[in-house]
């Protein structure tokens, strides 16, 4: 039910300890929030590594009610706080709390906000957005086997590519390890991401800084709501595969794979995600979230989707016409080449935007 409500506006380090215990017990009280994107955890790193991340904290006589993390950006629309690096984000608040972000209280903040991946119950503070997606999810529920018996019985393909990660797995001379520290392959990791992001002709987040920082600051904060574990698999000694992921008590979520190329016959890095789904399920982990996308291998190792929602939520005058042209580009994209350029233009402006820089 919608309750009389206080806002205020914070910036993220002014949160009490009071603050973050309850922001972790609202976020505890709602599955789809069990991500460690929605973590006080997460919002700490990203603020330590980039600063500006603001807080609009709801109240009512009882005490805090939700808190919705953010980033401003131009003409006061709200932007996710890890910019780019946000697979998911959103309010945190129980699911029977709804806010009325219509109210004045809300609007003198922010002006609208533009989002990608916010889970599909926030419909009910009216962030509906203006498409959908799934969050690819390998449920480890029942443990391990049980997983991989739903996955071989699902699906032939799988069936096959499993045997070749289980012949990787099984051989004395392939090494896995788990939740490590070892620098040289963190910044391996980095740099086989920066020559895809070349490959590819995507913007090479990594030359900005922060991103590197962020992560950083998620493997040695080891806090309980969002931390980096970092997971190896050598080849006869030698070093074919790396994933840097993120937990929650509940949730790993796979972040940033990479292989060697050398190795790419072999499938180090499906073998990797095998083993690390074993080892989440014996870390008591029901969880282990792909992200967005259809790409095979997310099809053949995700058991469901959990939906989510993209778009612009406008608030103000300014936002409510940017959010209309943008609707209008994407409509008629690929009907002219000369009709393209605005739906381009949008795209770019909200990289540089998330990014917080030029350049992407």
């Amino acid at each position: 039910m919608v309750m009389t409500q206080k806002v205020e506006l914070l910036d993220f380090g002014s949160l009490s300890a009071d603050d973050v215990a309850n922001w972790a017990r609202l976020q505890a009280s709602d599955p789809s929030l069990a991500s460690p994107y929605f973590s006080p955890n997460y919002a700490a790193a990203a603020n330590a590594a980039r600063p500006g991340v603001k807080v609009m904290l709801f109240s009512d006589a009882e005490g805090a009610i939700a808190y919705w993390p953010h980033r401003p950006g131009p003409l006061g629309t709200a932007r996710p706080i890890g910019g780019p690096m946000d697979d998911l984000h959103g309010i945190i608040a129980a699911p029977g709390t709804v806010l009325d972000l219509s109210r004045r209280e809300v609007t003198r903040h922010i002006g609208g906000y533009a989002f990608s991946a916010v889970p599909a119950q926030q419909r009910r503070h009216g962030i509906a957005g203006q498409w959908g997606a799934g969050n690819q999810v390998m449920d480890l529920s029942s443990g391990y086997e049980g997983w991989l018996e739903e996955r071989q019985d699902a699906s032939s393909n799988f069936r096959r590519e499993y045997r070749k990660v289980e012949k990787l797995l099984e051989d004395t001379a392939t090494e896995v390890r788990h939740d490590v520290v070892d620098d040289a392959a963190f910044d391996r990791m980095i740099e086989l991401k920066r020559d895809a992001y070349r490959q590819s002709g995507h913007f090479d987040l990594f030359q900005l800084g922060w991103p590197r920082r962020m992560l950083e600051a998620l493997l040695e904060g080891r806090g309980a709501g969002a931390r980096g574990v970092l997971s190896t698999l050598h080849i006869g000694g030698d070093l074919a595969a790396i994933t840097y992921c993120m937990r929650s008590p509940s949730v790993l979520h796979y972040w940033f794979p990479a292989y060697e190329e050398a190795f790419s016959k072999q499938k180090p890095g499906l073998a990797l995600l095998v083993s690390l789904a074993q080892w989440a399920a014996g870390e008591g982990i029901g969880e282990l979230h792909l992200g967005l996308g259809e790409t095979q291998y997310k099809r053949q190792m995700a058991s469901w989707m959990a939906p989510v929602r993209g778009g612009a939520f406008a608030l103000g005058g300014a936002q409510k016409l940017a959010t209309s042209c943008t609707e209008v580009s994407l409509r008629i994209e690929g009907s002219s080449r000369l009709l393209d350029i605005p739906a381009k233009y949008a795209r770019k402006y909200d990289r540089a935007v998330l990014a917080g820089s030029w350049r992407a």
